[in-house]
């Protein structure tokens, strides 16, 4: 397995399906470093890149060393749910 190739690549664009001219696309590029875990799994390290689009112009963020884990994005998700219904119930 070539290990300078992407094994996958997954794309996420906000808002989903809209051609509307603005967006985010937050890119994710998968790779393994060539070892194996103790399951026999491939090691991975990923690569992300989020970009602003508007129309003509576009702006591209590399994310080096602290990727958008699954994990990550969970705790994003449930802060934000949490704020949202403290201000819910805010009078």
């Amino acid at each position: 397995m070539d290990i300078d190739k992407p094994i996958e690549i997954h794309s996420f664009e906000v808002p989903p399906h809209v051609n509307g001219g603005e967006s985010v696309i937050v890119t994710t590029k998968i790779f393994t470093n060539g070892d194996k875990d103790k399951l026999g799994n491939n090691e991975i390290y990923l690569n992300q890149s989020i970009s602003l689009q508007s129309y003509s112009n576009s702006m591209e963020l590399l994310l080096v060393g602290n990727p958008l884990t699954p994990e990550i994005l969970r705790d994003l998700a449930n802060e934000l749910d949490r704020a949202i219904n403290k201000a819910k119930r805010l009078k």
